[in-house]
């Protein structure tokens, strides 16, 4: 018995002698499973909050070009709008402020008990079109126009800078694209950039710098006030001339 103190005593010491590794929101964040990726914002104007339960503690100003999850809640003010697209379906909404409303899977709903019964402006893109929407989250990423304090890179997968040459199969894929392009171009209204952020999106998987340029000179001429277009412009003429 007059062993075992001194044992104890000595253990309790090197046991405080270990580094403590402090708890913090951000650890608990990262370690929450998030919710799915469901679409995209590809319009945004006026000062939109946005708010998730399932991991956020208060709400964030919303970003062009970001992401959307299942249960992210959206608040537009009065004379602020907001257009998504659904990468499940194509479904693509435009909504009008003051209201309120919840992503789901592959649509959103108003907030119970909303005071101001806002619908909003359907439009079902081609099957496809999605598929170089989403793309965009990972081109911004590359071109380094990512907000500060992002979310983690998900699933993104080091490319290329310099372009490369294309075999025949790759050559029709990009021919096959910029048809989808000028079909959805035909339905869409003038100010809608949609069609550019899909061909953008697939000419960026080919490093195609130069014609990625073009494209955005013509989103931009749509909305010519777009920051991070501007910024995206000058990353690929840069890309362009490497």
């Amino acid at each position: 018995m007059k062993l075992f103190r001194p044992l104890a005593l000595f253990s309790v010491f090197l046991m405080c002698l270990l580094p403590v590794t402090p708890f913090t929101p951000e650890i608990s964040i990262i370690a929450q499973t998030l919710p799915s990726d469901v679409g995209l914002i590809t319009s945004l104007s006026g000062e939109v909050a946005y708010w998730n339960e399932s991991y956020q503690t208060m709400p964030a100003e919303t970003q062009a070009f970001m992401k959307i999850r299942k249960g992210d809640r959206f608040t537009l003010p009065s004379g602020s709008s907001i257009q998504i697209v659904y990468f499940l379906g194509g479904r693509q909404e435009t909504w009008m402020g003051p209201t309120t409303f919840i992503v789901g899977d592959s649509e959103s709903q108003q907030e119970d008990g909303e005071k101001h019964a806002t619908q909003p402006k359907i439009r079902i893109l081609p099957a496809g079109a999605t598929q170089g929407v989403r793309r965009i989250p990972g081109l911004l990423r590359r071109a380094g126009l990512t907000r500060p304090g992002a979310e983690q890179v998900r699933g993104e997968t080091k490319v290329s800078s310099t372009a490369i040459d294309l075999s025949a199969q790759e050559k029709g894929e990009i021919a096959a694209a910029r048809e989808t392009y000028q079909s959805l171009r035909n339905q869409i209204p003038e100010q809608d950039i949609t069609p550019e952020l899909y061909l953008i999106g697939v000419l960026a998987d080919y490093d195609r710098y130069d014609e990625m340029g073009a494209v955005i000179r013509q989103a931009l001429k749509r909305q010519p006030d777009n920051e991070t277009l501007k910024e995206l412009e000058k990353w690929a003429d840069t890309k362009a001339s490497e």
